[in-house]
């Protein structure tokens, strides 16, 4: 019998959600251990908290390179069984093209998942933003974003036939129509799948039917 990994693409270690509104605290041996009990061999993703919602623009070329560095943290703390992703910002292009070549020479070939309403920006299609993503591409970096909305997330598509996207919450947030229609038009965009609700029971096989695998 073929034993399969498990690899959850969308995490977001040191994430304080849970304590913040919970009072439940998600320590990294806790992170790494709950996943790792529930079969996950390797998780993906970027580090974000909490804070990140109510803080001053003009801040985030300061907290892209904390997070940024954090992310590398748990990758040493944890080896192979975390990718990190890192973030940009289009307010920070030179600090984020700064990030994305530090990140190549750390060996993280992941930028996201981005957040962009937790950080005070709105659009991917914006010329800020292609230009990062832009060289991005040039160093072959695989990019996860929380959607906007199916307009800009196609302008990106198009702008950048050669950057490979990862749409997260495929139908998350509605518009399972429009997220269907880029992927069958764009060899480079996907989705993933991290969701929540009875409501998408089903879901993934459809999918897989429509599009392929």
């Amino acid at each position: 019998m073929t034993m399969r990994k498990i690899i959850d693409f969308h995490a977001h270690p040191r994430y304080d959600f849970h304590n913040v509104h919970h009072g439940v605290e998600i320590t990294d041996d806790r992170f790494r251990d709950d996943l790792q009990n529930a079969g996950v061999s390797a998780v993906c993703g970027s580090v974000i908290w909490e804070a990140m919602q109510n803080t001053e623009s003009s801040s985030f070329g300061d907290i892209i390179v904390q997070a940024n560095r954090a992310a590398l943290q748990c990758r040493e703390k944890w080896g192979s069984f975390y990718c990190p992703g890192i973030h940009i910002h289009p307010g920070f292009v030179q600090t984020s093209c700064e990030e994305i070549t530090w990140a190549k020479a750390n060996g993280i070939g992941l930028i996201g998942e981005l957040v962009p309403y937790m950080m005070g920006w709105q659009r991917y299609s914006s010329p800020e933003t292609v230009e990062i993503l832009t060289y991005a591409a040039e160093l072959d970096m695989t990019v996860s974003m929380h959607p906007t909305f199916p307009e800009d997330m196609e302008k990106l598509a198009a702008a950048l036939p050669h950057l490979k996207l990862v749409y997260a919450h495929l139908s998350g947030y509605g518009q399972y129509e429009e997220h269907i229609a880029l992927m069958k038009k764009y060899d480079n965009v996907y989705f993933d799948y991290s969701a929540h609700g009875s409501d998408h029971d089903g879901l993934l096989r459809k999918t897989i039917d429509l599009v392929g695998r």
